[in-house]
């Protein structure tokens, strides 16, 4: 009976040839593979036509599935292609490495036991309000360290990434680049195994004690297994696992050591499937712990491994002329060259991706690096997406997910897809509706976006597929079977939590489009409810854009929104009969506030233009205009809405003029009334020369010291113009002070009565204590 014991890096093409090629001539009668034994019963899909690479394995907790594990792998993967070998030949396959029931209760307890010493370090040192905001952010950064990647706990916690001690013996940068040109690029793999296992038996001794507690743990179950695979009576044994891994299973200790190691592990339940995978996930920028930097390279590897580089170059060539550039045959050839050429000054037997990636710079770039940036998303890490068999084991809702974007045509892709929708058309609405849904569930895979120039009947979508959407969806699952049943009963429970107004009404808008009729009048009668008990004046004013956009949104797609329409007027009511007790004795900062909720409730009932809620508003607005101890920057505000709406004459506009830029009011309540006054519009200014005359002979009479108090007022009131309204501004004040200074031209021409202005002047002399002539 012997053991082989294979050390190899979980994702790269050249320890994935090795493996496949040693399993071929060793011809084992039983393989060994670091992974879950709980994903065991999914070998079988391994085979299957419909399972293309990169894929995952999904390890969760049904009762709490935020806490789960991958387990990506790649056609280049040696794991995937020791299992392809397996089924292809009948060989049977074990996965050995310490099982998740263990390894994620452990995870769980640890966590539970940081938070705990967390929270009694809270104790000590905060008051209960901070407190419990670092509880909620401990308990975010908790749900966020459960979607960790297998490898991610396979990485050793105290002493980085060991194979950089090789690297710099050998004059490498990293274990990465050592690994890269040791292993992944070396042609003839006779010993390599072996050269392996001495090389990190080698780096443990050097490193002794320094192997993580959960390693030693894995470790201890790894030689359990083999030690019961040894008692089966099976003569060729191969083990597949990762190369720090050898040494420790090449050395076993006493039974009696693991045992105690393993005694009295905690449990919980787990479940598994497939998912598919990309490649950009696979990717260490991802946070993916044992990614590698360039997944479409090693694809391209896996599958071409006797190229001198040439079709690697031809393909980058082909991507840039797809982009527009004038790149040639003679490029191409100048490139091959020079990276073979940097190659072999460096002493390597092959180019390496960055010999490559310099030549292209040189030769294609003419030293210029941003070709990279297009070769690294399009071939270096790729948009490559597996796929998965349908008989694979799912939650129904993902099913019903999967079946749904079946048959509407959008399907998860690796890239990022942008999609214009047009509701006339039934294909499309059917999407708005699938889309809208999924984004009351929480998951993020369709975004939806704004629109400009194209009618109410567009609407547009960003689709962006993430692996971790899968546990989103699985999240969900316990709400419904479906999409539509999860999101009513998920809405539902969300819905019976909401004690505000604005809040449910702002649920209720997301729902319209989700077309989810029974829940919209469920969510209708507990809006009634909340309403009729509700006294906030600025909760209601908040809620009023959102209830006019659902009366709107219930005429264009035939819903019955009266009772909505009914609260709407009981609510402007409310706010007629108490809301100007709110704008009475506040500050700035409160005034600035409820400013932004006039004018969204203005806008609003403006659109929906129903008389008697118009007239309503106008006298709350008349109100706030003639109200004592209102803050001026809302007096300015009602006074210009009533001006705009004719509602006040022009004398009445100058004498609320007249009165805030009298000498009692203070200038910020003068500068504070402008604001509102001139709230974002600037062409006020520009066609009533009356009012500007006001403006500009009010702010070029105030002290300096006054104006320098007011110039942040002013300066935040101008800056809400738009550009072309502040430039016409500034020009005409340019003129106004020319006109100071001296008669604009033709001046002369023009019909004054010279006699009457004469008659003026000695008065005026009279006034200013000059002689009178």
């Amino acid at each position: 009976m012997a053991i082989h014991l294979l050390g190899i890096r979980h994702h790269g093409p050249g320890s994935c040839r090795n493996v496949l090629n040693y399993l071929q001539e060793l011809q084992p009668d039983l393989i060994l593979v670091e992974g879950p034994a709980e994903a065991e019963a999914l070998l079988a899909c391994v085979g299957n036509p419909q399972m293309v690479p990169p894929v995952a394995l999904l390890a969760y907790q049904p009762d709490e599935p935020q806490r789960a594990v991958f387990y990506p792998f790649a056609e280049f993967s040696p794991e995937w292609q020791a299992m392809r070998y397996a089924v292809q030949n009948g060989v049977p396959l074990r996965f050995f490495d310490l099982p998740l029931v263990y390894s994620m209760a452990l995870r769980k307890q640890e966590e539970l036991k940081a938070s705990e010493e967390l929270t009694e370090s809270v104790d000590e040192q905060t008051d209960p309000t901070e407190k419990e905001t670092i509880e909620m952010e401990a308990a975010e950064m908790e749900v966020a360290e459960e979607t960790v990647t297998a490898a991610e706990e396979k990485k050793e916690e105290s002493i980085g990434d060991p194979f950089d001690w090789l690297a710099r013996a050998a004059g490498c940068t990293d274990g990465e680049s050592w690994w890269e040109m040791m292993i992944e690029h070396r042609k003839e793999s006779e010993d390599i195994f072996q050269a392996v296992k001495e090389a990190v038996t080698a780096l443990r001794e050097e490193l002794s004690g320094q192997t993580s507690a959960r390693d030693l743990l894995r470790e201890a179950w790894m030689r359990k297994m083999i030690r019961a695979a040894q008692k089966e009576n099976f003569e060729r044994i191969a083990v597949v696992c990762g190369a720090w891994h050898v040494p420790a299973l090449e050395d076993m200790p006493k039974v009696k050591e693991d045992n105690a190691l393993l005694k009295g592990l905690p449990k919980v339940k787990i479940e598994c499937t497939w998912i598919p995978w990309t490649y950009n996930r696979l990717a260490l920028r991802s946070g993916y712990g044992a990614g590698i930097e360039s997944p479409g390279w090693y694809h391209y590897l896996w599958h071409h491994p006797e190229d001198d580089g040439t079709l690697w170059i031809s393909r980058i060539a082909s991507l840039l002329r797809q982009k527009n550039m004038d790149i040639s045959v003679a490029h191409v050839i100048e490139t091959v060259r020079l990276a073979q050429a940097t190659a072999a000054l460096r002493n390597l037997p092959y180019p390496s991706l960055n010999e490559y990636n310099e030549a292209v710079t040189t030769v294609m770039g003419f030293g210029d690096d941003i070709l990279l940036q297009i070769i690294r998303e399009e071939l270096i890490i790729s948009n490559r997406l597996g796929s998965v068999p349908d008989n694979v084991p799912k939650v129904p809702l993902l099913v019903d997910v999967e079946k749904t974007q079946k048959s509407l045509r959008v399907p998860f892709t690796a890239e990022i897809k942008e999609l214009i929708l047009d509701l006339r058309k039934p294909n499309d609405l059917e999407r708005s509706i699938f889309f809208h849904r999924l984004q009351l569930l929480g998951i993020d895979w369709a975004i939806h976006g704004e629109i400009d120039g194209k009618g109410t009947f567009k609407e547009q979508w960003t689709l962006y597929h993430k692996p971790e959407q899968i546990i989103d969806i699985i999240e969900r699952a316990i709400w419904g079977n479906t999409v539509m049943e999860a999101t009513q009963k998920y809405l539902q429970a969300t819905m019976e939590e909401i004690c505000h107004i604005p809040e449910l009404t702002a649920l209720l808008n997301g729902v319209l489009p989700a077309d989810l009729p029974a829940l919209v009048e469920t969510m209708t009668v507990r809006l009634d409810a909340l309403s009729a008990a509700s006294t906030d004046i600025l909760e209601m004013m908040e809620a009023i854009p959102g209830l006019v956009n659902i009366v709107r949104y219930g005429n264009v797609r035939n819903l019955d929104f009266s009772k909505v329409g009914s609260m709407l007027e009981a609510m402007v009511a409310r706010i007629l009969a108490g809301g100007v007790l709110v704008c009475i004795n506040i500050d700035e900062e409160a005034a600035s506030g409820l400013l932004d909720k006039l004018v969204a409730t203005d806008y609003a009932l403006s659109i929906l233009n129903r008389e008697e809620l118009n007239r309503m508003w106008r006298n709350f607005i008349c109100q706030i205009r003639l109200s004592a101890n209102v803050h001026p920057l809302l007096s300015g505000y009602a006074t210009r809405l009533l001006n705009d709406k004719g509602e006040i004459t022009m004398e009445e506009m100058q004498d609320t003029l007249s009165y805030y830029s009298s000498v009692g009011n203070s200038p910020a309540d003068m500068a504070y009334w402008f604001e509102g006054f001139l709230r974002s519009s600037g062409s006020v200014l520009l066609l009533d020369d009356r009012l500007w005359n006001l403006v500009n002979t009010w702010v070029c009479a105030q002290e300096q010291e006054t104006f320098m108090e007011l110039l942040p007022i002013l300066r935040r009131t101008f800056s809400e113009f738009t550009s072309a309204e502040r430039r016409k501004l500034g020009e005409k004040a340019r003129h106004a002070g020319t006109a100071t200074a001296r008669p604009l031209a033709g001046t002369e021409d023009l019909n004054l009565d010279r006699e009457e202005a004469a008659r003026v002047i000695p008065v005026i002399r009279q006034l200013l204590g000059l002689e009178t002539k």
